[in-house]
């Protein structure tokens, strides 16, 4: 029961945490394989045509059969990034004690996301009264974004200061550097991200109000309604960054709780 209670609050030892990782990578993507192999709605299931919230959704014409499983392969990985990021969290009170904190806050936020995004399948069931499950879905999904993009940044930037400042987190100017790695791999995503968007049209936006500006903002972002790609490579990268990211952190916590 202590060790469960342990694991719970993120005091994880850096072997533990391994294992941690290994278990949420493998039951997530286990998980994810099985209801794609479920997915039968005459035509096969295509990273370059469905989103990967098909896979949860029990419309007929995507998963109606086995959608739960993307649904539970959701709430899993929510609920198991939560000690990650208590882990991580106490990890960076050394360089910022409100910055650690703010940081725990918006990954707390995406793990929510996660978890709600599951929930609340992609698909075309009223909720509560005229808003949809689909609505939800997005909204959720969005909290994934904002939580786990913010979060990177700001990590990012405690690093930077930590490195250029006190030199507390790590040992040597190679232990900073060693972290470019996982943003890289999120910054690719980034990049397609932006070359997809219509500047013109953010330009247009910012220039125009009410209607006109909201219409510019909708054509601005269209081209990225239909990459489904896009999605599958930031969920892929999104992996990636938690993963590399929380190894490379130091073994143990600059301070412990008394």
């Amino acid at each position: 029961m202590e060790r469960f209670k342990r694991y719970l609050a993120g005091q994880h030892t850096h072997t533990e945490m391994r294992w941690h990782l290994a278990i949420i990578v493998i039951v997530f993507w286990g998980l994810v394989l099985c209801a794609r192999m479920g997915y039968e709605t005459g035509r096969a299931y295509s990273i370059h045509e469905q989103m990967l919230s098909a896979l949860g959704s029990f419309d007929e014409r995507h998963n109606p059969q086995w959608f739960w499983i993307f649904t539970l392969a959701m709430v899993f990985c929510g609920t198991f990034l939560v000690p990650v990021t208590f882990y991580i969290h106490r990890r960076f009170r050394v360089i910022s004690e409100w910055g650690a904190r703010i940081g725990m806050c918006l990954f707390l936020l995406g793990c929510t996301g996660i978890t709600f995004t599951g929930l609340f399948p992609d698909a075309h069931l009223k909720v509560f009264g005229d808003v949809s499950s689909s609505k939800i879905h997005g909204m959720m999904a969005s909290l994934i974004i904002i939580g786990f993009f913010l979060g990177m940044i700001l990590h990012g930037i405690l690093l930077l200061k930590d490195k250029f400042r006190e030199q507390t987190f790590a040992e040597g100017e190679a232990s900073y550097w060693k972290f470019i790695g996982p943003y890289l791999v999120c910054a690719a995503v980034v990049g397609t991200t932006l070359s997809r968007i219509r500047w013109d049209y953010v330009y247009s936006a910012i220039l125009s109000s009410g209607a006109d500006a909201a219409r510019y903002w909708h054509d601005a972002g269209q081209r990225l309604d239909h990459f489904p790609l896009l999605e599958h490579l930031a969920i892929w990268a999104l992996t990636i960054y938690i993963v590399w990211f929380t190894i490379l952190l130091p073994h143990e916590p600059a301070h412990e709780e008394q």
